[in-house]
């Protein structure tokens, strides 16, 4: 066999490898969790204030020269920048459409109100000890802003790293 019949094998095999973990992924991803109507109080609202200061939220969710929680901060990376989503309460760039259960899903499971994973820019992983309180103390906070229209700028991402399907596979791994 020549070197470049070997190379074609080669790179046959590392296709299939990436179309069959595509399928899988495709196939596995999370359904959108159920909705509610969430109702707040100012002690659940103040209790989430301080956790969002503990957990130092605004400090990835606020870019330079915006408003609290209103994302758009660029986190950069070997491969590309993710930018940090705006958690207002604005129901169209913010995360206002989002449920209390899909903003606890999205804090313990990394995965967001349509059932795609999350970059792991986001540590939900340091979040999965967290009561589902105190994430609904959070949620509750955040959901008492100012909603902010900001909308923030597409993700700058290399392959593989800009297929959100291979999030699946990095997840298995970690």
């Amino acid at each position: 066999m020549t070197v470049t019949m070997k190379t074609l094998i080669r790179l046959a095999r590392v296709a299939a490898l990436c179309v069959g973990g595509a399928l899988i992924a495709a196939l596995t991803g999370a359904a959108p969790a159920p909705s509610n109507d969430a109702k707040f109080d100012a002690t659940q609202a103040a209790k989430g204030a301080e956790l969002a200061a503990i957990g130092n939220c605004g400090s990835c969710h606020t870019a330079e020269d915006s408003k609290p929680y209103a994302g758009g901060r660029p986190l950069s990376a070997p491969f590309g920048t993710i930018y940090s989503t705006n958690i207002t309460p604005d129901p169209d760039a913010g995360i206002g459409k989002w449920t209390e259960a899909e903003f606890v899903r999205a804090m313990h499971d990394g995965v967001d109100r349509e059932g795609h994973d999350l970059y792991p820019a986001f540590p939900y992983d340091h979040f999965t000890k967290v009561t589902d309180d105190d994430v609904k103390a959070i949620y509750a906070f955040v959901m008492t802003r100012d909603p902010a229209r900001t909308q923030r700028p597409r993700n700058d991402l290399t392959f593989p790293a800009n297929f959100r399907a291979s999030l699946r596979a990095w997840k298995a791994l970690y």
